[in-house]
């Protein structure tokens, strides 16, 4: 239960830590690749979606875990550790230990939080590049159906097998309008390139970041030069607009 799971003898670290974000500590170290959907992570943990959040937000902001892929987390190898860490003392051996789904969900109910919305992300690019030319590519939010308060944004682009090798992010003030930003990147010499998009919510606080969802494109690359007509990629993202 709860109480029993917020008074266990762990180490400041980890009593930091929300209950639930040691539920999902255990799972995701318990899977292949210590990597799995939002679906699969709160069936396992017994999570609302709410929970969830609140949960994966504390894990992201300490660099425990990441979004490998379109709403797909992955423990890195500090989260790794603090999940072994978190296995020797025990914590899930008995059912004591495990955080009750009708309490958490209670929980959730009683916290006086904003509700979220969903915005939808776009990715626009050609479906096939050319190795080494450089190539624009768009990353933006389609309009929301109805108007919303502002919510600080930063949008993160990736590219594996090109340039440039480190993340370039755009911050954008979104209400309900669209907004769009436009980033550079350069294939490799290589036969497909992946382009990342994670989306992140920034709060009043500096370590106050919620991570709002994303996707990831493979594209193939070739030696030609032929234009080709950009494509739309699509995922919806929570947003919790600011009061």
């Amino acid at each position: 239960m709860l109480e029993t799971v917020s008074n266990m003898d762990l180490p400041s670290h980890l009593r930091a830590l929300p209950p639930a974000a040691l539920e999902v500590l255990r799972y995701l170290n318990t899977v292949e690749l210590h990597m799995a959907g939002i679906d699969d992570i709160c069936d396992a943990a017994g999570l609302s979606e709410r929970g969830f959040g609140k949960a994966i937000r504390s894990l992201v902001t300490k660099g425990y875990v990441v979004m490998d892929g379109n709403q797909v987390y992955r423990l890195t190898e500090q989260g790794s550790n603090v999940a072994d860490e978190l296995a020797e003392y025990g914590f899930g051996d008995d059912e004591d230990d495990d955080i009750d789904a009708d309490a958490m969900a209670a929980t959730d109910e009683q916290a006086d939080e904003p509700a979220t919305l969903k915005r939808h992300l776009v990715l626009v690019m050609p479906p096939r590049l050319t190795a080494l030319q450089p190539t624009h590519v768009v990353v933006g939010f389609a309009p929301a159906s109805e108007p919303t308060a502002p919510a600080e944004i930063v949008a993160r682009l990736s590219v594996l097998n090109g340039e440039p090798s480190a993340p370039q992010e755009a911050s954008f003030e979104l209400d309900e309008a669209a907004a769009t930003q436009d980033f550079l990147i350069t294939p490799g010499a290589y036969t497909q390139t992946r382009v990342r998009v994670e989306v992140f919510q920034l709060g009043p606080n500096p370590d106050d970041v919620a991570t709002a969802g994303g996707l990831y494109v493979d594209v193939d690359v070739s030696t030609d030069t032929d234009p080709v007509e950009p494509v739309a990629f699509g995922t919806d993202v929570t947003i919790t607009p600011q009061e």
